[in-house]
């Protein structure tokens, strides 16, 4: 059972980890004049500004879930709790990334950034609907956490 519980560490903190490249989410250029941008930019809107600061609430997000299921997993080591229970954080750790994604797309003026937000949102959402949701080794995810961080200029 102690093996268990260290891969199930191992691999929450493998996910931690891939949230963390996410971090910058600075564009690295700027678009180029006539270049269209998307239909949610406006002639005003800084492009570059705006997917820093979308990106950097998106990942506040995407951390907070993920840096949370694994300080969940550290303290079952010391107090173990049902497994309905820990599916009930797991989920909760989940929805939390989704909210953030979801409130953070329709702000992003560069569909790049907005698609990446929405498309993790979906794979999480389904993934919550899978029958095991719970099961923490998920490789799809990486794709979009990818997509995710190179949208956001990483």
């Amino acid at each position: 059972m102690p093996t268990m519980r260290l891969r199930a560490l191992g691999t929450l903190a493998a996910l931690a980890a891939l949230a963390g490249p996410v971090a910058g989410c600075e564009k690295k250029s700027e678009p180029t004049a006539g270049a269209p941008t998307g239909a949610a930019a406006s002639p005003t809107v800084d492009v570059a500004a705006n997917s820093k600061t979308v990106c950097a609430a998106a990942l506040d997000a995407v951390k907070a879930g993920f840096v949370g299921m694994a300080d969940d997993a550290i303290a079952q080591i010391d107090k173990p709790v049902a497994e309905a229970e820990k599916n009930r954080l797991i989920r909760e750790r989940y929805t939390t990334i989704v909210t953030g994604l979801r409130a953070q797309a329709p702000q992003a003026a560069d569909p790049a950034v907005r698609g990446s937000f929405e498309n993790l949102a979906t794979a999480i959402e389904q993934r919550m609907a899978d029958a095991k949701a719970m099961e923490v080794d998920e490789p799809t995810l990486e794709k979009h956490l990818t997509a995710m961080d190179t949208a956001c200029g990483n």
